[in-house]
């Protein structure tokens, strides 16, 4: 292997533990897109070009990090369905709302071309929404870019402001955690496992993204039918999610200062307009199904699935009525972000 992938890999890791020490909300994957994309616009400042790295650093893992969000819901997930199903159903209309606001942000004020704007403003996750562009030929350096100041400015923010409200620290600065000091082999075998059969079956079938909601709806399957019950490392988790950010932080290879200084002022504004939009959506909802304002703006805020979680478990908020929300935002994005782009820019549909 190039030395140089290997620097890239060593400064992502020293991005990561140090944001893991600060207390920063998905410490291994922000915090290692940072050391990697640091590391790669310091070795380009001169005009020299990295080697490209393999894209299947990031679908491993990403299939990985698909098992275990999948394998986190219990069967409990059935019986609070039907008191949720007006806001599942009001999660199709944020999404294209959020998407087509984002959309314009993108476009109007950063200036992309269609194609990135597109895919650089979905609600989505960012591994999901990066898979997306790269399948769309899409600018990924620009469309990682977009989706890690949005996640970086809601998962920052919505603790902050809870944070002023309730007067206690909550998520990961909390020092909650969605992973498990009791596991043994088995576990890790069985992600493991669960991630190579949905990477495999997915592909087959040809889901979007297939790399991620492959795995994830066979571990949520397993999960919700109660045939598994799977304790999750936290090791793994940051193994998967450090591997994915210095993937992530590698693309940034050929990126300008003055791209990133704009990346930047439309984040934020993508950012707010959809913590205002997750704050509209509360609002509306809050009279219709059993569960308070603070819990559905989580439920709605367009962060990691994770850190919302997290979020709710130190509020004493339903954690399982948060992701469950997060996990049909992101796969419902995925699915209508694929389809609305082979009709708008003509794409062939992938494996």
């Amino acid at each position: 292997m190039d030395v140089r992938i290997l620097l890239i890999f060593l400064f992502s890791l020293i991005g990561g533990g140090g944001a893991y020490v600060a207390g920063v909300p998905m410490p291994f994957l922000l915090g290692g897109i940072v050391g990697a994309a640091g590391f790669v616009l310091y070795y380009e400042r001169n005009g020299d070009e990295l080697p490209k790295m393999s894209r299947w650093v990031r679908l491993v893992f990403a299939a990985i990090i698909g098992s275990m969000i999948g394998t986190r819901f219990s069967p409990e997930l059935l019986s609070l369905l039907p008191h949720f199903w007006i806001s599942g159903l009001a999660i199709i209309p944020y999404i294209l709302i959020a998407h087509g606001g984002n959309f314009l942000i993108m476009q109007k004020i950063g200036g992309y071309k269609p194609r990135d704007a597109y895919f650089a403003g979905l609600p989505g996750g960012i591994v999901d929404s990066v898979a997306l562009a790269e399948d769309a030929s899409a600018d990924v350096r620009i469309v990682t870019a977009q989706h890690f100041i949005r996640i970086i400015l809601v998962v920052s923010t919505v603790p902050l402001l809870f944070w002023v409200i309730e007067g206690n620290a909550v998520g990961s600065v909390a020092g909650e955690t969605l992973a498990s000091t009791e596991y043994s082999a088995r576990d890790v075998i069985l992600l493991l496992a669960i991630a190579a059969a949905g990477l495999f079956a997915g592909r087959a079938i040809k889901l979007p993204v297939a790399h991620l909601t492959g795995p994830l709806l066979l571990g949520l399957a397993l999960s919700v039918s109660g045939v598994i019950s799977v304790s999750m490392p936290s090791w793994l988790q940051h193994l998967a999610q450090y591997m994915i950010g210095a993937s992530l932080g590698a693309q940034f290879s050929g990126i300008s200062r003055k791209l990133l200084a704009r990346s930047l002022g439309v984040g934020v504004l993508s950012g707010a307009y959809m913590l205002g939009l997750a704050a509209l959506a509360a609002y509306t909802l809050v009279s219709l199904v059993p569960a308070g304002f603070g819990a559905l703006f989580i439920s709605f805020a367009a962060g990691g699935l994770a850190e919302m979680s997290l979020i709710a478990l130190t509020l004493n908020f339903n954690p399982v009525v948060v992701a469950l929300h997060h996990l049909a935002r992101i796969f419902l994005t995925v699915w209508i972000g694929k389809l609305m782009a082979q009709h708008i820019f003509k794409l062939v549909p992938r494996g």
